[in-house]
């Protein structure tokens, strides 16, 4: 793109009103004042964590605070540390200024080489190295809580992280070279971000006509590399091209002044239409068998959604749902609505996600810190968005997150609801996605009975068919472990989503899907499922289902598993059944919560029961110890036993 034109689309996007992010301009000052009459404990903590990052501390992935520079020394990772130190590198930026060394996993301390072509990068064959760290820290969801710092406290030195940050990244990240251009999710990704970080810091005086000019221009070419690497095939697209056409569309609608903004635009509309009928069930659950990644595939369709709504001609500041339906389409509003209602009836009393599936930590924005199981946040976004009553739970309360997406205004919307409570939460099964939640007001258990996912792929899909988590008195007590990490160990990418991690049975120490040789990010489709029976009522929910995954054995043999779910006198009941044809060693596991202290009411007459170590993984790249409850027995072709679980 010609400078002369760069320099009329840098002046002309420096003083636009118009298109706008949800950060609005003329909402800011409005922001502001009501962020300190009712958030003035959350400013002091936006402050600091805006300090860090001027320090360029950073804590992703499990790393731990870790200040990021060119020469660092890394603290390793499961005992592997990687020595490769480098210069720092000269850069036009402030003379105070200390560069970001973009290319390390700062965790292992490997770094690529930034003059290798995007397209021979290698990744995931050494020990211990994630190129998931450099990938997370270039997408720049730091950038927001940097803009907030600075709306905050107006200091001019959050804006001049901010220009700094940009102009080092881009002057040691040429187009097409280095690690990370290598994902083009992780491209759009950061492209998204760096356009909601513009609408904190566009007015500020250290902002110079040059750097829009450098910035747009970047921006220019990640486009341009988007639609160029777009991650899908003839048979499978996932978040990955998700992600890429989000970023078409954020580049499409906030910088309408480039070529081929209208095209992006375009395409990503009609992209995210046809990828809603693609990747989210009827029931309204992702299809990638995680319920981690729908959060992420809900922030993927309902944060563009909004963007596009919120600047098409006919919104009024209230009709998003018609907008969307007129834009996107009915089937498409209804399923997005459906996403939000899956997490209504998915969160824990605790507002706490139950991980099935992967966890990978994956966001496309952050607007506030919190843990990350923690989704509360989704239904008031979703409850403003719809001005759905239901979506407001008293217990959960309002997540400020919806003043940074919506503006002071969401206070008003969401407090004029009528207000839901836990015990109005009814169980419900989403029987496309074979997960079976049974809720008596702060009991809650959720059991996973469904197919792999990606169409039959199990890319994200763990060994946890009849697996189940349970939380008593809004409290954890039988939890699924978590993900931990991916390529960076394939031993523990395996334990992870092993059989023996989930809270079911293990035939002779078989998983019920082979695992792919060559990829971390595949499994055998050998347990498919069937739900025989779901009843609710107000005393009692019974949920009956089984897995086919050892019919493969030698000696076939089907696991049923019935769950009984005592509303009125509190605990469960589950009766495993076994039909085959030889004998069989069973081992029961139940992994309980790091935070369960004594012991588990777990009795069975035909079973002796021991306390083991495992680990627990709450978020991606961080693993804990806590306790597993071991039961074992050999039977000879049919048999069953009845489990009761007491809090």
């Amino acid at each position: 793109m010609k400078i002369s034109i760069l320099s009329e689309l840098a002046n002309h996007f420096r003083k636009r009103d118009y298109p706008a992010s949800f950060v609005n301009f003329s909402q800011k000052k409005k922001n502001l004042e009501f962020l300190q009459k009712y958030f003035l404990d959350d400013f002091i903590l936006i402050i600091k964590q805006g300090d860090l990052i001027c320090e360029h501390i950073f804590d992703l992935l499990g790393s731990g605070p870790v200040k990021i520079c060119h020469g660092m020394k890394a603290k390793g990772f499961e005992g592997y540390r990687y020595d490769m130190q480098i210069n720092s590198k000269k850069l036009t930026t402030n003379h105070h200024y200390e560069p970001i060394d973009w290319h390390i996993d700062f965790k292992s301390g490997h770094r690529w080489n930034p003059k290798t072509y995007y397209k021979r990068i290698k990744y995931g064959h050494r020990a211990d190295v994630d190129v998931k760290i450099p990938w997370e820290l270039s997408r720049f969801q730091h950038l927001t809580t940097l803009g907030e710092a600075y709306l905050i406290s107006k200091d001019e030195k959050y804006a001049r992280e901010f220009v700094n940050q940009v102009t080092d990244w881009i002057e040691t990240n040429p187009p097409k070279f280095g690690v990370n251009w290598v994902c083009t999710m992780d491209v759009a990704i950061r492209a998204c971000n760096w356009l909601l970080a513009w609408e904190f810091f566009e007015d500020s005086p250290l902002i110079s006509n040059e750097f829009v000019i450098e910035f747009l221009k970047s921006l220019f070419q990640h486009g341009r590399h988007i639609r160029n690497n777009l991650e899908r095939s003839r048979t499978l697209s996932t978040n990955h091209y998700l992600s890429d056409i989000v970023g078409l569309v954020y580049l499409g609608v906030l910088i309408p002044g480039f070529k081929e903004s209208r095209k992006w635009k375009s395409f990503g509309i009609e992209e995210l239409k046809k990828e809603m009928k693609k990747q989210v069930y009827p029931d309204g659950v992702d299809f990638e068998a995680s319920t981690c990644y729908h959060r992420l595939v809900l922030e993927l369709f309902f944060l563009p959604t909004l963007l596009v709504v919120i600047n098409d001609s006919e919104f009024n500041g209230k009709n998003h749902r018609e907008i969307t339906e007129n834009v996107f389409g009915k089937d498409y509003t209804e399923r997005l609505y459906g996403m939000f209602e899956f997490v209504l009836y998915a969160l824990k009393p605790n507002g706490r996600m139950p991980q099935i599936g992967d966890n990978d930590n994956g966001r496309l924005h952050i607007f506030a810190k919190r843990d990350v199981l923690d989704m509360r946040y989704l239904l008031t976004l979703g409850a403003i968005f719809f001005k759905e009553p239901k979506f407001k739970i008293k217990e959960f309360g309002f997540c400020k997150e919806a003043l940074w997406v919506f503006g002071e205004k969401s206070y008003k919307i969401w407090h004029d609801l009528e207000e839901n409570c836990l015990a109005n939460i009814g169980s419900k099964a989403f029987p496309d996605a074979g997960w079976y939640i049974m809720r008596n007001n702060k009991d809650y258990m959720i059991i996973s009975c469904g197919p792999n996912g990606q169409n039959g792929n199990g890319g994200h899909c763990h060994n946890d068919k009849l697996s189940f988590e349970l939380c008593i008195d809004s409290k954890d007590i039988i939890v699924d472990p978590g993900t931990y990490v991916y390529t960076a160990d394939p031993g523990w990418r395996n334990k992870f989503r092993s059989i023996a991690y989930h809270n079911t049975v293990v035939v002779d120490g078989n998983e019920q899907n082979r695992f792919n040789k060559k990829s971390l990010f595949k499994m055998r489709n050998d347990a498919e499922t069937k739900c025989l029976g779901w009843e609710i009522s107000d005393e009692i929910d019974i949920f009956v289902g089984e897995h086919y995954g050892y019919e493969r054995l030698s000696h076939p043999v089907v696991h049923q598993r019935e769950v009984r779910f005592y509303k009125k006198h509190g605990g469960l009941e589950i009766i495993d059944r076994f039909e085959g044809k030889g004998e069989y060693n069973l081992k029961w596991n139940f992994i309980l919560s790091p935070e369960v202290r004594g012991s588990l009411n777990i009795n069975s007459d035909k079973l002796q029961w021991h306390k083991k170590s495992t680990f627990y993984s709450g978020k991606y790249g961080g693993k804990i110890e806590t306790t597993k409850v071991v039961g074992e027995a050999k039977i000879n072709k049919n048999d069953y036993f009845k489990i009761r679980i007491k809090g």
